[in-house]
Protein backbone atom coordinates (compact mmCIF):
# COMPACT_ATOMS: atom_id res chain seq x y z
CA UNK A 1 0.00 0.00 0.00
CA UNK A 2 1.25 3.48 -0.88
CA UNK A 3 0.89 5.93 2.00
CA UNK A 4 0.39 9.70 1.78
CA UNK A 5 1.29 10.70 5.35
CA UNK A 6 4.12 8.31 6.20
CA UNK A 7 6.77 6.11 4.66
CA UNK A 8 7.75 2.58 5.60
CA UNK A 9 11.00 0.78 4.90
CA UNK A 10 11.92 -2.79 5.75
CA UNK A 11 15.62 -3.27 6.38
CA UNK A 12 17.11 -6.50 7.68
CA UNK A 13 14.17 -7.52 9.91
CA UNK A 14 13.39 -3.97 11.09
CA UNK A 15 10.41 -1.92 9.91
CA UNK A 16 11.09 1.84 9.90
CA UNK A 17 7.85 3.83 9.94
CA UNK A 18 8.46 7.55 9.36
CA UNK A 19 5.67 10.08 9.95
CA UNK A 20 5.87 12.35 6.93
CA UNK A 21 3.91 15.58 7.28
CA UNK A 22 6.90 17.86 7.96
CA UNK A 23 5.08 21.09 7.08
CA UNK A 24 2.60 20.28 9.87
CA UNK A 25 5.30 18.98 12.27
CA UNK A 26 4.01 15.46 11.47
CA UNK A 27 0.83 16.28 13.37
CA UNK A 28 -2.06 13.83 13.40
CA UNK A 29 -4.96 14.15 11.06
CA UNK A 30 -7.39 11.27 10.62
CA UNK A 31 -5.55 10.04 7.51
CA UNK A 32 -2.25 9.79 9.39
CA UNK A 33 -4.02 7.92 12.18
CA UNK A 34 -5.51 5.44 9.73
CA UNK A 35 -2.28 5.00 7.78
CA UNK A 36 -0.13 4.51 10.87
CA UNK A 37 -2.59 1.90 12.11
CA UNK A 38 -2.42 0.10 8.77
CA UNK A 39 1.39 0.19 8.73
CA UNK A 40 1.54 -1.21 12.25
CA UNK A 41 -0.94 -3.98 11.42
CA UNK A 42 1.04 -4.97 8.33
CA UNK A 43 4.31 -4.98 10.29
CA UNK A 44 2.70 -7.22 12.90
CA UNK A 45 1.57 -9.72 10.25
CA UNK A 46 4.99 -9.84 8.59
CA UNK A 47 6.96 -12.70 10.17
CA UNK A 48 10.20 -11.32 8.71
CA UNK A 49 9.90 -8.18 10.86
CA UNK A 50 11.39 -8.53 14.34
CA UNK A 51 10.98 -4.95 15.57
CA UNK A 52 9.44 -1.62 14.51
CA UNK A 53 10.92 1.88 14.73
CA UNK A 54 8.64 4.94 14.61
CA UNK A 55 10.26 8.29 13.80
CA UNK A 56 9.43 11.64 12.22
CA UNK A 57 10.57 13.59 9.18
CA UNK A 58 12.09 17.06 9.57
CA UNK A 59 12.26 18.97 12.84
CA UNK A 60 9.73 17.02 14.85
CA UNK A 61 8.65 13.57 15.90
CA UNK A 62 4.96 14.49 16.07
CA UNK A 63 3.43 17.81 17.08
CA UNK A 64 0.17 16.23 18.29
CA UNK A 65 -3.23 16.65 16.71
CA UNK A 66 -3.44 18.97 13.73
CA UNK A 67 -4.73 22.19 15.31
CA UNK A 68 -5.48 23.80 11.94
CA UNK A 69 -7.85 20.95 11.12
CA UNK A 70 -9.46 21.34 14.55
CA UNK A 71 -9.96 25.02 13.79
CA UNK A 72 -11.41 24.33 10.33
CA UNK A 73 -13.80 21.59 11.51
CA UNK A 74 -17.43 22.71 11.42
CA UNK A 75 -18.42 20.22 14.11
CA UNK A 76 -15.44 20.30 16.46
CA UNK A 77 -16.94 17.81 18.91
CA UNK A 78 -17.47 15.19 16.23
CA UNK A 79 -14.07 15.87 14.66
CA UNK A 80 -12.22 15.41 17.97
CA UNK A 81 -14.11 12.19 18.62
CA UNK A 82 -13.01 10.78 15.25
CA UNK A 83 -9.45 12.05 15.62
CA UNK A 84 -8.94 10.63 19.11
CA UNK A 85 -10.38 7.27 18.02
CA UNK A 86 -7.93 7.17 15.10
CA UNK A 87 -5.03 7.87 17.49
CA UNK A 88 -6.30 5.38 20.07
CA UNK A 89 -6.28 2.59 17.47
CA UNK A 90 -2.57 3.23 16.95
CA UNK A 91 -1.84 3.31 20.69
CA UNK A 92 -3.65 0.01 21.24
CA UNK A 93 -1.91 -1.60 18.27
CA UNK A 94 1.52 -0.48 19.51
CA UNK A 95 0.90 -1.94 22.95
CA UNK A 96 -0.66 -5.22 21.79
CA UNK A 97 1.75 -6.08 18.95
CA UNK A 98 4.01 -8.82 20.29
CA UNK A 99 7.08 -7.17 18.79
CA UNK A 100 9.25 -4.43 20.30
CA UNK A 101 8.34 -0.90 19.15
CA UNK A 102 10.98 1.82 19.46
CA UNK A 103 10.25 5.55 19.24
CA UNK A 104 13.10 7.63 17.78
CA UNK A 105 12.24 11.15 18.96
CA UNK A 106 14.21 13.68 16.93
CA UNK A 107 12.35 16.86 17.93
CA UNK A 108 8.96 17.96 19.24
CA UNK A 109 6.73 15.26 20.76
CA UNK A 110 3.62 17.08 21.94
CA UNK A 111 0.08 15.98 22.79
CA UNK A 112 -0.82 12.92 20.76
CA UNK A 113 2.82 12.77 19.61
CA UNK A 114 3.93 12.32 23.21
CA UNK A 115 1.18 9.73 23.66
CA UNK A 116 2.40 7.71 20.68
CA UNK A 117 5.97 7.84 22.01
CA UNK A 118 4.81 6.77 25.48
CA UNK A 119 2.90 3.85 23.98
CA UNK A 120 6.14 2.54 22.47
CA UNK A 121 8.18 0.00 24.41
CA UNK A 122 11.38 2.04 24.35
CA UNK A 123 12.17 5.67 23.56
CA UNK A 124 15.49 7.00 22.28
CA UNK A 125 15.58 10.79 22.09
CA UNK A 126 17.78 13.41 20.52
CA UNK A 127 19.28 15.86 22.99
CA UNK A 128 17.29 18.56 21.15
CA UNK A 129 13.92 16.82 21.61
CA UNK A 130 11.15 18.59 23.48
CA UNK A 131 8.15 16.99 25.17
CA UNK A 132 4.81 18.24 26.41
CA UNK A 133 1.20 17.15 26.86
CA UNK A 134 -0.01 20.36 25.14
CA UNK A 135 -3.78 19.80 25.35
CA UNK A 136 -4.53 22.33 28.11
CA UNK A 137 -2.66 25.04 26.20
CA UNK A 138 -5.36 25.08 23.52
CA UNK A 139 -8.28 24.66 25.94
CA UNK A 140 -8.70 20.95 25.25
CA UNK A 141 -9.05 18.12 27.75
CA UNK A 142 -6.41 15.46 27.05
CA UNK A 143 -7.55 13.03 24.37
CA UNK A 144 -4.90 10.43 25.16
CA UNK A 145 -1.75 9.75 27.16
CA UNK A 146 -2.81 10.61 30.72
CA UNK A 147 -2.71 7.00 31.93
CA UNK A 148 0.75 6.24 30.52
CA UNK A 149 2.17 9.55 31.76
CA UNK A 150 0.74 9.20 35.28
CA UNK A 151 1.98 5.63 35.66
CA UNK A 152 5.47 6.68 34.64
CA UNK A 153 5.95 9.86 36.67
CA UNK A 154 3.44 9.59 39.55
CA UNK A 155 0.31 11.57 40.43
CA UNK A 156 1.76 14.90 41.58
CA UNK A 157 4.23 15.20 38.72
CA UNK A 158 1.53 14.21 36.25
CA UNK A 159 -0.65 17.02 37.55
CA UNK A 160 2.26 19.46 37.31
CA UNK A 161 3.05 18.61 33.69
CA UNK A 162 -0.43 17.85 32.33
CA UNK A 163 -2.46 20.59 34.05
CA UNK A 164 0.01 23.33 33.10
CA UNK A 165 1.07 22.03 29.65
CA UNK A 166 4.65 22.21 30.89
CA UNK A 167 7.24 21.62 28.16
CA UNK A 168 10.31 19.63 29.19
CA UNK A 169 13.62 18.62 27.68
CA UNK A 170 14.97 15.23 26.68
CA UNK A 171 17.26 15.30 29.73
CA UNK A 172 14.27 15.93 32.03
CA UNK A 173 12.41 13.10 30.27
CA UNK A 174 15.35 10.83 31.07
CA UNK A 175 15.28 11.93 34.74
CA UNK A 176 11.52 11.29 34.88
CA UNK A 177 12.00 7.77 33.52
CA UNK A 178 10.14 8.50 30.30
CA UNK A 179 12.97 7.87 27.82
CA UNK A 180 15.60 5.13 27.79
CA UNK A 181 18.45 7.09 26.24
CA UNK A 182 19.38 10.62 25.15
CA UNK A 183 21.96 11.08 22.39
CA UNK A 184 23.43 13.89 20.32
CA UNK A 185 21.17 14.76 17.33
CA UNK A 186 23.64 13.47 14.76
CA UNK A 187 23.92 10.15 16.64
CA UNK A 188 20.17 9.40 16.86
CA UNK A 189 19.87 7.13 13.82
CA UNK A 190 23.01 5.25 14.79
CA UNK A 191 21.80 4.74 18.37
CA UNK A 192 18.37 3.55 17.23
CA UNK A 193 19.91 1.12 14.74
CA UNK A 194 22.23 -0.28 17.39
CA UNK A 195 19.36 -0.70 19.85
CA UNK A 196 16.95 -2.22 17.31
CA UNK A 197 19.59 -4.59 15.93
CA UNK A 198 19.57 -6.53 19.21
CA UNK A 199 16.18 -7.93 18.26
CA UNK A 200 17.41 -9.34 14.96
CA UNK A 201 18.97 -12.30 16.77
CA UNK A 202 16.88 -12.58 19.96
CA UNK A 203 13.98 -15.12 20.05
CA UNK A 204 10.88 -13.30 18.71
CA UNK A 205 8.29 -15.58 20.31
CA UNK A 206 9.79 -15.20 23.78
CA UNK A 207 10.23 -11.44 23.24
CA UNK A 208 6.60 -11.06 22.19
CA UNK A 209 5.27 -13.01 25.16
CA UNK A 210 7.54 -11.08 27.53
CA UNK A 211 6.10 -7.80 26.19
CA UNK A 212 2.58 -9.16 26.71
CA UNK A 213 3.42 -10.13 30.29
CA UNK A 214 4.88 -6.70 31.06
CA UNK A 215 1.66 -5.06 29.87
CA UNK A 216 -0.58 -7.51 31.73
CA UNK A 217 1.43 -6.95 34.93
CA UNK A 218 0.02 -3.41 35.04
CA UNK A 219 -3.52 -4.73 35.53
CA UNK A 220 -3.27 -8.23 37.05
CA UNK A 221 -3.19 -9.21 40.69
CA UNK A 222 0.03 -10.91 41.84
CA UNK A 223 -1.57 -14.37 41.99
CA UNK A 224 -3.26 -14.02 38.59
CA UNK A 225 -0.05 -12.76 37.04
CA UNK A 226 2.06 -15.60 38.45
CA UNK A 227 -0.40 -18.06 36.93
CA UNK A 228 -0.24 -16.26 33.57
CA UNK A 229 3.56 -16.38 33.70
CA UNK A 230 3.47 -20.11 34.38
CA UNK A 231 1.08 -20.77 31.49
CA UNK A 232 3.02 -18.54 29.08
CA UNK A 233 6.42 -20.00 29.97
CA UNK A 234 5.19 -23.57 29.63
CA UNK A 235 3.62 -22.85 26.23
CA UNK A 236 6.77 -21.17 24.95
CA UNK A 237 8.75 -24.23 26.06
CA UNK A 238 7.06 -26.06 23.18
CA UNK A 239 8.70 -23.80 20.60
CA UNK A 240 11.62 -24.77 18.39
CA UNK A 241 13.36 -21.61 19.61
CA UNK A 242 13.33 -22.89 23.19
CA UNK A 243 14.73 -26.22 22.08
CA UNK A 244 17.45 -24.36 20.16
CA UNK A 245 18.15 -22.12 23.15
CA UNK A 246 18.70 -24.90 25.68
CA UNK A 247 20.61 -27.01 23.15
CA UNK A 248 22.93 -24.11 22.35
CA UNK A 249 23.44 -23.51 26.08
CA UNK A 250 24.45 -27.14 26.68
CA UNK A 251 26.66 -27.16 23.57
CA UNK A 252 28.28 -23.84 24.60
CA UNK A 253 27.47 -22.01 21.36
CA UNK A 254 25.34 -19.05 20.30
CA UNK A 255 21.73 -19.97 19.53
CA UNK A 256 20.16 -19.29 16.13
CA UNK A 257 16.51 -18.40 16.69
CA UNK A 258 14.01 -18.69 13.83
CA UNK A 259 10.78 -17.55 15.43
CA UNK A 260 9.21 -21.01 15.42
Amino acid sequence: MKYETLTIEHKNKIAYITLNRPKRLNSFDIKLGNELYDALKNSNKNDNIRTVVIKGTGKGFCGGGDVKEMYDAENKTEFLKKLTKAIHKCVIEIRTIEKPIIAAVNGAAFGAGLSIALACDMIIASKDAKFGTAFIGIGLAPGCGTQFFTRLVGYQRACEYILTSKIFTAQKALELGIVNMVVEPEKLDEAVEEFASKFRTLPPIAIGKAKMLINKSLENSMIDHLELESITASKSAGSLDFNEGVTAFVEKRKPVFKGK
